[in-house]
């Protein structure tokens, strides 16, 4: 994008997003009882962005379909109901993984109404707002709106699939395969989603549509590796009180010697329950000899990633705005040396 003519903002989009959540919130009309529950649901999620500094993650969910729609169009404006649709996509899913991390469900009856009600409106969210978006877009080319539509379901039919591997792996026995393919599922298929989305948006053919859709998935396990960095990051250490099998988990334990490995397996189990462990732990993984091996393992993720750009081509400031989006979602935590090359 050029400073001087802007034509789209993440913050447009959450304007766009909260005066949707605000209008659903006063509804009086059918279904208004979901109506309502929706907007509450949405408009909490935008304050929890705006609380907890978000920016740059929106930033990221946003631009992916604008600028894919850009290289191709020269135009990135009528990329917009893909980015609202990414965005509503992840109101649901992080309300979702939220709750899978949280443990067991409250008992208290009140708290177990809110969150039955919560749970049915993220279900209304991806499933009833996210379509309505897609087709209000395409009201003149149904052809146009199922195609979308299509995309909407299998993103969901593989982040699925990839969010039960993400449950069910287990730091000591996962390969790095596996979590990859993990994250295939349970982020790259969001922003396969959305690239795909806004190809399609573009009038790209289905040749072009396939090629954007791998890009995006690619770029998703990316945006994965990097959300792993900011749980260590921010000191939450959710990922290693949970158990949970990351990418960088895995690799540091295969890099060790079988001695080595036993130990630090040990600690890790202790991670549930022992803040001390969690701090020990996270001390290991973020060693700068780690780091700088685990940087040497990703880079050909990145380096594939500005290669399939190159090779999409397009309008010269957007296909240079993908490969700033990629940069960016590398150095998001310059700490863990995710863009360095020794």
């Amino acid at each position: 994008m050029t400073a001087s003519a802007p034509t789209w903002s993440s913050d447009a989009v959450l304007r766009r997003l909260r005066g949707t959540g605000e209008g659903l919130t006063g509804s009086a009309g059918p279904g208004a009882a979901a109506d309502r529950a929706m907007g509450r649901a949405l408009t909490g999620f935008l304050d929890r962005i705006a609380g907890r500094g978000s920016g740059p993650a929106v930033d990221g969910i946003v631009a992916l379909p604008f600028l894919v729609h850009g290289t191709h169009s020269g135009d990135p404006a009528p990329a917009e109901p893909a980015a609202v649709a990414h965005v509503l996509w992840w109101v649901a899913a992080r309300y979702l993984d939220d709750l899978s991390d949280a443990g067991p469900r409250p008992s208290a009856a009140a708290d177990t109404d809110s969150a039955d009600q919560d749970l049915l409106a993220v279900i209304g969210i991806t499933c009833h707002l996210a379509a309505e978006v897609l087709d209000e877009a395409c009201r003149d080319d149904p052809a146009r709106a199922l195609r979308l539509r299509q995309e909407l379901s299998r993103a969901w039919h593989r982040a699925i699939a990839g969010q039960l591997t993400d449950l069910t792996a287990t730091a000591a026995t996962a390969t790095a395969d596996e979590v990859t393919a993990g994250y295939l599922g349970k982020t790259g298929a969001p922003y396969a989603m959305a690239a795909a989305m806004g190809a399609v948006l573009a009038g790209c053919d289905e040749a072009r549509v396939d090629a954007w859709r791998d890009l995006g998935a690619r770029f998703g396990v990316l945006r994965q590796l990097v959300n792993d960095q900011r749980d260590i990051s921010s000191g939450r250490y959710e990922d290693l009180r949970n158990g949970t099998a990351t990418l960088m988990v895995v690799q540091y334990l295969k890099s060790l010697s079988e001695p080595e490995r036993a130990v630090a397996e040990k600690l890790l189990a202790g991670c549930a329950d022992s803040a001390a462990a969690r701090e020990e732990f996270a001390a290991q993984l973020t060693e700068p000899s780690r780091l700088r091996a685990f940087a040497a393992a990703t880079r050909p993720l990145i380096d594939g990633l500005h290669a399939s750009i190159d090779e999409a081509g397009g309008v010269g400031e957007y296909v240079a705005g993908l490969h700033g989006l990629v940069d960016q979602t590398v150095n998001l935590y310059p700490e863990f040396l995710l863009g360095v090359r020794d």
